[in-house]
């Protein structure tokens, strides 16, 4: 299993993820109906010079537009290596789900970087249409070499049980901060809004959410209209700012200590839910709609260097597998790519895991944080189901995370007062309760021992 996952992340790490600014294909804006010649395929597939000269072109003002269609045999996953020789310098290039007349893209020669083929985001359906534009007489070549079905890394629903779940009824329950951009994602998490005047008028349901013992709340920017594709900087709480983010994002996390953080925008066109693996501490950025348009400063974490990178720590496979098991029409997976997008969604995702980073080394339990981007055409209840899926999933590990080994005391971290505490259980001059004895058991024998104590004396100091 570990040289799978070996070949899985290599295969994928080369592969690169979308660029959030949003655009839509040439297609949608053509009176004509295009009608390509469809090619069949069943499984992983090259496409050979006669499949590219059965495409069709059309001419749309200045640029020239190249379709071709592929019909498969079934809706598995499906990707494409772009092929950066081929590429023209101003190509555009759209990969467009035909049951939905959704998409992935754009992408350009200078997304590719110096790697000769890169991945492109995933589609789930069985009837997909390649539009490929350059500007007159710059035709260098089809950029689609091959279509591959990607494997499934295997997944397992989270075997936590919910026993260990942590009932707390005090006032200051402990928070979960979700934050959102663009729609679907923003009014997916509203429902979690402490703003009942004007932003969730139907009442805040994060309070003790789901008897779970944590405080739900959510932040983000609001759009008019509310269903906007391209919908500008939002007024609010998160504006599509650089400057803006940083401001609320820290007043925020001052104001809550959250002990997980979900960061969500939307993604491709499409009915992905995407969860971005890994997020750059980026000195090139694409500019915001206010001056100034980069983020102050640039690389925005000064402790880290420029194009550094920060990783997500949800638990990936068991909100996959969550997702998958609702039957909710979506696409889950997991992106790992160079990146989140070089625009809000990585500034986003990046300030998340950041602040993770630096409430650890704080000794302030922050135990999860990452970012998930959700499919354009996700409806609004959809993509709200699919955020309490999410949302469950990462209470199942922070529960696990409260009950951390060898914290007998509870604070959160593993000190000598813990090991004070066990010594004094095995001389008897003290009794543990039964949470303690069970959360001092670090060998796993069911007794308390020198075993444990020599344990938890190494996790002390650091071994």
């Amino acid at each position: 299993m570990t040289r799978i996952w070996v070949l899985f992340f290599l295969f994928w790490n080369n592969s690169f993820t979308q660029e959030l600014i949003y655009k839509s294909p040439i297609r949608h804006k053509l009176s004509q109906h295009i009608v390509a010649q469809n090619i069949f395929l069943e499984n992983d597939y090259s496409l050979t010079d006669k499949d590219i000269s059965a495409a069709v072109r059309v001419q749309h003002h200045e640029r020239t537009v190249y379709y071709l269609s592929l019909q498969f045999s079934d809706q598995d996953p499906v990707n494409f290596i772009i092929d950066d020789k081929e590429f023209s310098v101003n190509g555009e290039l759209f990969f467009i789900d035909l049951h939905t007349n959704g998409w992935v893209g754009p992408y350009y020669k200078y997304m590719l970087g110096r790697n000769s083929a890169f991945i492109s985001g995933r589609l789930h359906t069985d009837q997909i249409l390649i539009e490929y534009s350059v500007a007159d007489n710059n035709y260098s070549g089809f950029p689609v070499k091959k279509i591959i079905k990607p494997i499934r890394k295997s997944v397992h629903q989270d075997s936590i049980p919910r026993s260990l779940r942590r009932k707390r009824t005090s006032r200051e329950r402990d928070k979960i901060l979700l934050t959102g951009y663009w729609p679907p994602s923003n009014e997916g998490i509203r429902p979690f809004s402490t703003n009942e005047i004007t932003l969730n008028p139907n009442g805040w349901i994060g309070n003790n959410w789901e008897d779970r013992g944590y405080d739900i709340v959510s932040y983000f920017p609001t759009f008019y209209p509310a269903d906007c594709t391209d919908c500008g900087q939002g007024d609010g709480d998160l504006e599509v700012d650089y400057q803006d983010t940083s401001e609320d994002w820290f007043n925020i996390i001052d104001s809550i200590n959250p002990v997980a953080i979900i960061t969500f925008s939307r993604g491709f066109i499409d009915y992905s839910w995407e969860l971005e693996w890994k997020y750059y501490n980026l000195a090139t950025w694409n500019y915001d709609f206010t001056p100034p348009y980069l983020p102050t400063p640039n690389p925005p974490d000064s402790h880290m260097p420029v194009n550094g990178r920060r990783y997500t720590s949800l638990p990936l496979d068991s909100i996959i597998n969550a997702i998958d098991s609702a039957n909710l029409g979506l696409n889950p997976y997991v992106d790992y790519t160079t990146g989140a997008g070089a625009y809000l969604s990585e500034f986003m995702g990046y300030h998340g895991a950041w602040t993770k980073a630096r409430m650890d080394s704080a000794n302030v339990p922050c135990y999860l944080a990452g970012h998930i981007h959700v499919g354009g055409l996700i409806d609004w209840e959809t993509a709200h189901e699919a955020v309490k899926i999410s949302l469950r999933e990462v209470i199942k590990v922070v529960d696990y995370y409260k009950q951390l080994p060898g914290d007998i005391n509870g604070d959160n971290v593993i000190s000598i007062t813990d090991l004070i505490i066990i010594v004094f259980h095995i001389l008897g001059t003290n009794e543990m309760s039964a949470e303690q004895i069970q959360t001092a058991d670090l060998n796993f024998d069911l007794v308390i021992t020198i075993e444990d104590v020599l344990k938890l004396s190494d996790i002390v100091i650091g071994n």
